[in-house]
């Protein structure tokens, strides 16, 4: 399993201006093992009312389920959801770290059709999860300043 973290591009001050992620970032996450079913996950999901469970190992994530990998399990057959986490996650996992600024966030959102990111600190530990709850507010905050200033 390979994790990647987004970065800012060299030579830069950072991201692209505005308010970072970490401040908005859900850290009441649910986390899970990669040996835990899939309905296990799903159970556990409904019981929090969140849309995902980060998949951590050594307390590093390595993968995210999210209510949509639920439903495509479901749309396979049943028997699917007794499988592990492992099966279905992604041989990649894509990060943000905390730094990161709201609309960066919002691009790689929209570009790459995530509703969640999972944000890590510097040693690539779980810090939270940026979901798009967390996106509209952080948006709207943005706006309030902009029409304050």
């Amino acid at each position: 399993m390979n994790v990647f973290t987004f970065t800012k591009p060299e030579n830069s001050g950072g991201y692209a201006g505005g308010m970072e992620i970490g401040p908005l970032t859900t850290r009441a996450v649910l986390t899970i093992n990669e040996d835990d079913s899939l309905r296990d996950a799903a159970v556990s999901m409904v019981e929090r009312g969140v849309g995902s469970a980060v998949v951590v190992t050594d307390g590093k994530p390595v993968g995210i389920v999210t209510d949509r990998d639920i439903m495509r399990c479901y749309a396979q057959g049943a028997e699917e959801v007794e499988r592990s986490v492992a099966h279905y996650l992604s041989r990649r996992l894509l990060t943000a770290p905390a730094t990161m600024s709201v609309r960066e966030a919002a691009q790689i959102m929209r570009d790459r059709g995530f509703r969640h990111l999972v944000v890590v600190d510097d040693a690539g530990c779980l810090v939270g999860v940026f979901s798009m709850r967390d996106l509209v507010v952080g948006l709207l905050q943005e706006i309030q300043a902009t029409a304050s200033a």
